[in-house]
């Protein structure tokens, strides 16, 4: 283990350092890690983050700011959405709002791309969600992944929803089985027909 010199330039500890920076405690040890932040390693083999380094990456992270995303599935669903934005704002009321109405399993959202296209520009400190559901129903995990390159924290604030009761997973899976045979079997034909009244039944 190599230990650095400890200077008279001011020192943080690695909690002090994750509060300033607005990143989890961990985000900042895998940066030392990966060569992204340069630690001072004190004789007991704790880590110390130089002022310097606290004002390099403040430089780049200055205009990150927190947001609230919120998503449903369908037009019949907007109070639902108003409801998340509201439930969302007792949280964090000085957050930016991200909405879309349109299934969770499609990536195409406006309101997603938009704020995924902030979190790549280190613009994003936080995102406050309800549910994972809302952020991604599939592939939330690519999702978390990206945020916590960019030191994007995601706050769950609801917990899991209960899927097997959630009547929006249904039209979701009704809207992909859609696409997929209006494809195979086209729009107006009998199959089709048979195959979405099976589902809906």
């Amino acid at each position: 283990m190599q230990y650095y010199t400890v200077t008279m330039e001011k020192l943080y500890t690695i909690r002090e350092a994750s509060e300033m920076l607005s990143v989890n405690p961990f985000t900042l040890r895998r940066w030392d890690n990966e060569g992204k932040i340069r630690c001072v390693r004190l004789q007991n083999r704790y880590r110390r983050i130089p002022e310097s380094e606290i004002d390099r990456i403040l430089g780049k992270k200055k205009d990150r700011k927190s947001y609230i995303y919120a998503r449903v599935s369908s037009n019949d669903q907007k109070g639902d959405l108003v409801t998340q934005i509201k439930r969302l704002r007792e949280f964090s009321r000085e957050s930016e709002v991200f909405s879309d109405v349109r299934s969770g399993m499609k990536f195409g959202r406006k309101g997603f791309l938009s704020l995924l296209d902030m979190i790549e520009n280190d613009k994003v400190s936080t995102i406050y969600i309800t549910h994972k559901d809302r952020l991604a129903r599939f592939g939330f995990d690519l999702v978390e992944r990206v945020c916590e390159i960019h030191g994007t924290e995601i706050i769950e604030i609801d917990g899991e929803e209960i899927l097997s009761a959630n009547e929006e997973l249904k039209k979701d899976l009704i809207s992909v089985i859609t696409s997929f045979s209006a494809r195979l079997y086209g729009l107006r034909s009998h199959k089709m027909k048979r195959i979405l009244d099976e589902v809906k039944s």
